[in-house]
Formats: C-alpha cells, structure tokens, sequence
C-alpha cells in the first residue's frame, strides 16, 4: 500500500503484469480505479479496497477502469458483488470491446445467466461522449475518452493529477499498434483540448499500473512530445 499523492494510493500492483488497483479520496468519498487480476497467494484487490475504504470510514461512490484490457479489468465483476452501492461509469466503448465481453464471462465466479438474461450488469453508467464529469466530496472527477494504447482508453482526471492508463506519454511509443497513429494524434490534440476547456491545472501524471508516477510535469508539453514522437 502506497500513497503516492494527496488523495491517491495504490493498494497493491497485483498479478503477473503488477496492474494497480487505485483508491481515489476526498471528503469521506472515494472511487477505486482498475480492477485488475490477482495472483494465487494474493489476497485478492476486491477485498483489499473494501478493508481499506471501511477502515477509513470511506463511501466507495465510483467504480472506474483506464481500459477494457484483462490486466486492468478482470476482476470488476468481483468488485460489482462486494461495492453494491458504488457506481460504476465508464465509456461506452468499455462494454464495444470483444475481448472484455469474452474474458469476462470467463473469470471464475462471474454470474453468467445473470447477466445473459439482463438481471446482472457491470455498470450502471456508459457515457458516449468525450467527456464524463462528477465528483468526490466537492472535488472535481474527469473522465476523458481518447483512444491511443487502446480503442477503449479513458483517462482519470483528478486533485491536479491524471491516470493515464496504459497511454506511452513522452518522447516513447506505444507498445502496440491497435490504435492507428492518425487516431492517436487525434486522441492526444483533443485531451489537450478538453483540459484546456475545463481551465484545468494537471501537474503529475500516473501510469494505471503504478510505475511511472510523474510530478511537477508541464502536461501540454509532455503532449506535444507525445505528438512529435508518433509523427515522426
């Protein structure tokens, strides 16, 4: 367990591709962020959120993935049983995804004919838009919809910083080719846009798996880079 930043920890990095499962605070109110897939030994991270949240009297408002891939989301039907109460939104293109329909349904103790027949859902919002907003106890909570490492990819905006996902930001490339590079540019000119129309500060940026953890970063700058590198 780490806190990486005023109202940011990571409970664990879990599994084979050490994914992080985040617990986003303010004011008694939280979010948990990737659901990822635990290795045997383990306790597993559905447990590990709600110890910690209980523990510190924290309401569990928002259920939240960066993207629909196994490592990030495996385990989110295991979060819908033990956060009942919780609301769980994302993109739309969340539930587009194949692969995420298909693993899924095949995680261990996921309630298949529930949800085949329409009386088990995995979230109780999926926005269509570019922009998803809400809050923790009054502070600002941004999702932004924009496709680079995958074609669900949604960025979490929150206290200054942004979890990023799986997004290769910088002067890097992404370590896959799903996204096709003229969507990737598009992706990276519309976040620009989006925190800019919100007149928002975002000073450090956060991989979802928890091992780059970037602070005092110029965000517009590091876009740029991130541009520069997939043009060239």
């Amino acid at each position: 367990m780490k806190q990486v930043a005023p109202g940011y920890t990571i409970l664990k990095r879990y599994g084979p591709h050490k994914n992080a499962c985040w617990v986003l605070e303010h004011n008694g109110e939280a979010a948990v962020v990737d659901m990822p897939p635990y290795s045997s030994g383990e306790r597993p991270p559905y447990q590990r959120a709600e110890s910690f949240t209980r523990k510190r009297k924290l309401r569990v408002k928002y259920g939240l993935l960066s993207h629909a891939h196994r490592d990030h989301a495996q385990t989110l039907p295991h979060f819908r049983s033990w956060f009942p109460s919780s609301h769980f939104v994302g993109h739309r293109s969340l539930m587009d995804d194949r692969g995420m329909a298909w693993m899924l349904s095949r995680t261990p103790g996921f309630p298949f004919e529930d949800w085949a027949a329409g009386r088990f859902s995995l979230f109780d919002q999926l926005f269509d838009g570019e922009i998803w907003s809400g809050d923790l106890g009054g502070e600002p909570l941004h999702i932004l919809y924009a496709p680079k490492h995958s074609w669900s990819d949604n960025l979490i905006i929150f206290k200054g910083a942004m979890i990023t996902g799986d997004w290769v930001v910088g002067d890097l490339r992404d370590c896959n080719a799903l996204v096709p590079t003229e969507t990737k540019l598009e992706s990276i000119d519309r976040v620009q846009r989006l925190v800019r129309e919100l007149d928002y500060h975002i000073h450090m940026l956060f991989s979802a798996h928890g091992d780059c953890l970037y602070y005092q970063v110029d965000f517009h700058k590091m876009m740029e880079r991130s541009r520069f590198v997939h043009r060239n």
